[in-house]
């Protein structure tokens, strides 16, 4: 004999074609009161069925569905469907084979637990409600693995959903989702995910995924979500509302970061490793992304030239709350990360202008280890030593990356050596000897002269310094010709090959 219910609110329905045991006028699931046990024994029941009428389960309510450590399979292709169910405390998959597609439409549940639960097929819950209290979990999925597509669409869950190391190895789709507390997705392994229209209130953590694409569209969080060490191939964010998205360690080889129609998004790339990434910035809203310690893999540096340049190439300021403080060694790296970055992709004018800072912060190092007590006095003297030497190679050459710098500083030898000849003893000329004392100002004419011959290293002969003061002048006066003239040639060609 069938039970043969029908839903009182939808008289349209097939009535329920389950068989009723002795002396009951219903089926378990739609009995007055049914024992878990029997409720078990009747999913087992139909599944051996050879009528797949029986997979849908409409209009049940129960207190506890308990199919843990099962295996669901038939014969056939049927999905196993519940409609318009409410079962107030759990519906229990752990540890569960599904081999059938399996869906939710429009239930009412108290708690769905499906950790450690293999699905062979798609898993589907729609128009459906979750969760009673907002600190608890509602929704797991920890350690569960879906072969088919995973999708949750327009449903409310009145709690936590934790997808801890699962693994959808089609496709996972949050649409419409309503999540009142945490969402947690660490170490998830996810062919594709998308999750779009969707509004989180607490906590959402992605610590760890692994994605091929990962889509988040006008979707709102409470607080910052974290990508921390995520590897993502493609990522794009765009977020609804101002936010701040935390992507520290995370590797992301592609795809675009938005800012929202209305707000701001600040997206901080600490230690993460970036690659062919569009970013949605001006140079008035670059500071929306911080740089530090950032990696650059494939980064297209040249289209955001104009936007670093407006800026001065200062790609650590930031306007959000920063997970770490930056500190000199740690700008230092960013800019050697930045640097090695542009020089991969064949950006020569980025790649210089963000050598000048990385040599910028790594002067600020020396000087740093230099006047700190608590270092060893040889490591401070050291320290001192290649301040002093750096400070040098950037006045007079900008790192050889400025060789007006070197052309300005040769002027500058040039011209003060010839001030100080006439000064320091004189120059013998045709047998006279000529200093301001003999020849005044005109004194100068034969002393540039003779200062360019130095410098040069030509050496004529015609004019000779007098005295020991002099003589030293002149050493000292050809040397700096001799390494300034090989810095103009080293830096004009390092500028001709950028």
């Amino acid at each position: 004999m069938a039970c043969g219910y029908v839903a009182d609110r939808d008289a349209d329905r097939s009535p329920c074609p389950r068989p009723v045991g002795p002396d009951a006028e219903r089926c378990p699931f739609h009995a007055a009161e049914a024992a878990d046990t029997d409720v078990r024994a009747a999913v087992c029941a139909d599944l051996r069925s050879d009528d797949e009428r029986r997979l849908e389960y409409v209009d049940v309510e129960l207190d506890t569905l308990d199919l843990s450590g099962l295996v669901l399979e038939t014969d056939g292709l049927a999905a196993v469907r519940f409609r318009d169910c409410t079962i107030s405390e759990t519906v229990a998959l752990s540890g569960s084979a599904v081999e059938q597609p399996i869906v939710f439409e429009g239930c009412t549940l108290g708690r769905l637990d499906a950790s450690d639960a293999t699905f062979e097929e798609s898993v589907t819950i729609t128009d459906t409600r979750m969760g009673e209290r907002r600190d608890g979990t509602c929704l797991t999925f920890r350690r569960a693995t879906v072969a088919g597509s995973f999708s949750l669409d327009d449903v409310t869950a009145e709690g936590s959903v934790e997808f801890a190391s699962l693994t959808a190895e089609s496709w996972l789709e949050l649409d419409g989702v309503s999540v009142t507390g945490s969402a947690h997705f660490p170490n998830a392994a996810i062919e594709r995910g998308q999750i779009v229209d969707t509004t989180f209130g607490r906590s959402v953590q992605f610590t760890g995924l692994d994605a091929r694409r990962f889509t988040v569209e006008r979707v709102a969080f409470e607080r910052p979500p974290r990508f921390d060490d995520a590897v993502v191939g493609s990522l794009r964010f765009r977020p609804v509302g101002s936010v701040e998205c935390r992507l520290a360690g995370a590797t992301v080889d592609g795809g675009r970061l938005d800012q929202p129609d209305d707000g701001r998004a600040c997206y901080d790339l600490t230690d993460a490793t970036i690659g062919d990434i569009d970013l949605d910035c001006s140079s008035e809203t670059l500071d929306r992304y911080r740089f530090y310690r950032t990696r650059f893999d494939g980064f297209p540096f040249a289209a955001y030239r104009e936007f670093f340049r407006e800026n001065d190439w200062r790609l650590h300021d930031y306007v959000g709350d920063p997970v770490v403080e930056a500190d000199t060694a740690g700008l230092e790296r960013t800019y050697l990360e930045a640097r090695q970055g542009a020089g991969a992709v064949g950006d020569g004018e980025n790649a210089a202008a963000l050598f000048l800072r990385e040599m910028g912060y790594r002067r600020r190092r020396y000087a740093d280890h230099a006047l700190d007590p608590a270092r060893s006095p040889g490591h401070r003297v050291d320290a001192g030593l290649r301040w002093a030497t750096n400070a040098a190679l950037d006045l007079v050459a900008g790192y050889g990356e400025r060789p007006q710098r070197t052309v300005l500083a040769s002027i500058g030898v040039i011209l003060g050596s010839a001030a100080l000849y006439p000064a320091a003893g004189g120059l013998r000329d045709a047998g006279s000897v000529v200093t301001y004392g003999t020849g005044g100002a005109s004194a100068l004419v034969d002393a540039l002269y003779f200062s360019v011959v130095t410098f040069t290293t030509l050496g004529y002969g015609d004019i000779e310094p007098v005295g020991g003061l002099a003589r030293a002048l002149a050493g000292v006066e050809a040397a700096a010709g001799a390494f300034l003239v090989a810095l103009f040639v080293f830096a004009l060609g390092r500028r001709a090959t950028r």
